[in-house]
């Protein structure tokens, strides 16, 4: 059973927040401190605009530079604390990460909240694939892609290795734990999740077809929301012209220009809390 069940909100959600520049009323921060983080609030009045065209609350978890770490679950614990309800809506922008990681994010969301949808406005990769795998829901656009998630060793396949005699132990026993540890989490967390109650011989197919390096030309092929959709899973399209993905996209565009012109590696928020996470010094970016 989820712990967050046992515990009803009766605080119902908040809807768009009259604040400036959207009233006559000036910012109770101080007018050098508003304009140092702008940004954030001009984000964080969209996100509200989001929440209440879904009345469903939203949080972000947005990759600019660096992969899925062990730090990421508690910076998104630190947004879900400011959460009025037990429903979620989560933007995942991701190029993936570590697998026990990835578990950790996973745990935290369903440990924390009752139902999370992912919303996936560019790409969600790799080990974010099982981010997105473990919703209840998936929505994705015209824009939007999922990949495999074959597990990989400097860019080669795990399952390559594996399978090439000229590899000495220990080599192949490592790819063959990382293939079966990638496949039991993405089993687990569909059979618990969107395709709870189908038969597990079924989940177990899906997963072996998106898990292996044999069913596409790259670790970076592109999963649409059509192929979402015909492997079985649920998953919404949003037309480009619909208004709720017109607003999703756009708070993309912001996190995307935002993130590149202000050096962050990743960025957590919520309509009302933020966490930005610093490019560190030693990476080099274009």
């Amino acid at each position: 059973m989820n712990p967050a069940e046992n515990q009803p909100f009766t605080t119902p959600l908040v809807v768009r927040n009259l604040s400036f520049p959207r009233t006559n009323q000036l910012p109770l921060q101080s007018p050098k401190y508003w304009v140092k983080e702008k940004d954030r609030y001009l984000r964080q009045l969209l996100i509200e605009d989001i929440q209440e065209l879904t009345q469903r609350e939203l949080i972000v978890y947005f990759t600019n530079e660096g992969m899925i770490d062990f730090r990421d679950a508690d910076d998104i614990s630190e947004i879900l604390d400011d959460c009025r309800t037990r429903d979620v809506d989560l933007l995942l922008q991701t190029p993936g990460g570590i697998i026990d990681a990835c578990e950790k994010v996973i745990s935290v969301l369903r440990l924390r909240i009752n139902t999370y949808r992912v919303l996936i406005p560019s790409w969600a990769k790799s080990a974010g694939t099982i981010i997105a795998l473990a919703a209840s829901e998936i929505v994705m656009g015209v824009n939007s892609e999922l990949g495999p998630i074959d597990p990989q060793f400097n860019g080669i396949p795990a399952e390559y290795i594996r399978d090439d005699p000229a590899q000495q132990y220990p080599i192949r026993q490592i790819a063959e734990s990382a293939i079966a540890r990638t496949r039991k989490l993405a089993n687990q967390v569909l059979s618990k999740g969107m395709l709870q109650g189908e038969p597990l011989n079924k989940i177990s197919s899906l997963v072996d077809q998106i898990s292996s390096a044999q069913s596409y030309s790259s670790h970076g092929a592109v999963i649409n929301a059509e192929e979402v959709k015909s492997l079985g899973l649920t998953v919404t399209f949003l037309d480009a012209k619909d208004e709720l993905w017109k607003k999703i996209w756009l708070l993309y565009c912001m996190y995307d220009y935002d993130c590149q012109r202000n050096q962050y590696a990743k960025l957590f928020e919520g309509a009302r809390v933020s966490i930005a996470r610093p490019i560190p010094p030693d990476v080099e970016t274009e």
